[in-house]
């Protein structure tokens, strides 16, 4: 396809309607309680307690090449370290800095051939390196708008293609008050375009369009107005815990999309959460449907909730910080916030979804904290329901493929080690 001419101009709405869908391909519904257990043995971990240069402060993602070498990156330098199979340290390959080879903040990478990508979304930088370390190419992605209510989408590069190009997908968005009106309705389907980078950063093609933007990176007007509520405590304005949304969890997938949605449950008989995989072109690759008996929320879930967020965890208020002009005791300001907060009836099933580098998907189901454990549900590239992974609360998958998982784990003093585990079942 021609590189169209208007792609540094805000796109219209509306200019092409949405593909039509082809049949779904369904599998299930499948319990996800009756699923079979698997089992992860460890059989290899990379890290030190006290050496800067085999050890972690900050672990975040992982990939493998083709001769088994592990490239991870450690956030805080920021560097990608590359280790032999059996853990030996290679190389690094970038540094801080803003020279060719270097990263301004900790960048998304991956390995394709003899190629490892980098993307610092930020500021738009794109990196080559080959394996051994040499800089092959850098650049800056043009910046490509798409109009929201009050608010601008920018189309970010995201993952190298086999011809060298990056794919682009809708990954920022950018709002102000002052911003002029777009003249977008939400009503309107705001289709936005599939792009593919060159590695020196210029739109050479558009691939397709997409109908919509990510619902978690775009919220509709009616959707947002019960996200934040605020509570004056002592003269502190507090944000109250919410509960999870009931949004779709969007993924981009090379040029599919992976869609994950689970719904509130009406009653407490039964529930589903379905994944599906839509082709660029619209034609849905595959529809599974998960079922599964909802929980209720009890006021034990409820008090721990306000807890977490009153010391400052997961709730989005900033850490209690006692003062003349605030409550001394935490419990105070648990249980005013406690008293603010509006949950459904049922606790949805997923906590978080993490699309595998197979083209699997992972979903972590919500569950009781104080096991110490997580549950994961494993499905295959083809979207059928592998089994049941158990591992501590604390791990971080980062990579996997076939029966190898690599992940982050921290220690007894929060040091994250980089782990290999083996995967036996079905």
């Amino acid at each position: 396809m021609r590189r169209p001419t208007h792609l540094q101009r805000f796109l219209v709405a509306g200019l092409l309607a949405p593909g039509a869908c082809g049949g779904p391909v369904q599998t299930g519904p499948v319990s996800m309680d009756d699923l079979p257990l698997l089992q992860a043995t460890e059989v290899a971990r990379i890290g030190h307690f006290d050496d800067p240069d085999l050890g972690f402060s900050r672990l975040g993602s992982v990939d493998v090449d083709r001769d088994g070498n592990i490239y991870a990156l450690e956030i805080s330098a920021p560097e990608i370290r590359v280790f032999a199979p059996d853990g030996t340290r290679l190389r690094a390959l970038g540094r801080q800095g803003e020279g060719p080879g270097e990263f301004t903040s900790a960048p998304f990478f991956g390995v394709r051939g003899d190629t490892v990508w980098t993307i610092e979304t930020f500021n738009g930088r794109l990196t080559l390196f080959h394996r051994d370390g040499e800089v092959l190419q850098t650049g800056t992605a043009e910046r490509v708008v798409v109009p929201l209510p009050e608010a601008l989408g920018v189309i970010v590069p995201q993952s190298l293609t086999d011809d060298g190009t990056f794919i682009g997908h809708f990954g920022l968005i950018m709002s102000n008050r002052g911003n002029e009106p777009t003249g977008v309705e939400p009503t309107d389907s705001i289709p936005w375009p599939l792009v593919s980078f060159a590695p020196s950063g210029e739109v050479v093609d558009t691939l397709g369009w997409v109908p919509k933007p990510p619902p978690r990176m775009w919220r509709p007007p009616w959707e947002a107005d019960v996200d934040y509520r605020m509570v004056d405590i002592a003269g502190r304005r507090l944000m109250v815990p919410r509960p999870p949304t009931t949004l779709p969890m969007w993924y981009s997938v090379g040029t599919d999309r992976l869609i994950v949605e689970t719904p509130a449950p009406a009653t407490g008989a039964s529930g589903a959460m379905t994944v599906t995989r839509v082709a660029l072109e619209g034609d849905t690759l595959f529809h599974q449907v998960l079922a599964y008996t909802p929980v209720p929320y009890v006021d034990a879930d409820l008090d721990s909730i306000a807890a977490r967020a009153a010391r400052g965890g997961p709730g989005g208020m900033a850490p209690f910080n006692p003062d003349a002009s605030t409550p001394d005791d935490w419990e105070v300001v648990a249980n005013r916030l406690r008293a603010e907060m509006d949950f459904p009836e049922f606790q949805l099933p997923l906590e978080s979804s993490w699309p595998t580098p197979d083209g699997g998907v992972w979903l972590r189901r919500a569950g009781d904290r104080s096991t110490g454990t997580a549950e994961w549900v494993v499905l295959d590239a083809d979207g059928r329901a592998r089994g049941r992974l158990r591992l501590p609360a604390s791990v971080r998958p980062r990579w996997t493929r076939g029966d190898t998982l690599w992940a982050s784990v921290p220690d007894e003093l929060e040091v994250p080690w980089l782990v290999r585990y083996r995967i036996e079942g079905s």
